[in-house]
């Protein structure tokens, strides 16, 4: 998958969990740019969005604004791949 496609495939998923929770996640961009950096494999993105969705339904606040960690991001995807 190009590096378009992988963006437009992570931010698809990241934007799935930001509905389901209804929250907003103010790093989006810098979430998709470091799991893009890493990989564009669409199973592999799908395994990573699972996992960062899992870390958003046990600590997203009440205020429904949520920075999801960058370093938990590259932890993630360091194990996952």
């Amino acid at each position: 998958m190009n590096p378009e496609q992988a963006k437009a495939h992570v931010k698809s998923q990241i934007n799935v969990i930001e509905t389901v929770y209804g929250i907003r996640i103010t790093n989006l961009e810098e979430v998709i740019e470091a799991i893009i950096e890493k990989t564009r494999n669409a199973d592999k993105i799908l395994t990573i969005c699972t996992a960062l969705n899992s870390w958003v339904a046990m600590n997203a606040p009440p205020t429904g604004v949520v920075e999801i960690p960058l370093e938990l991001v590259n932890e993630l995807t360091e194990r996952i791949l």
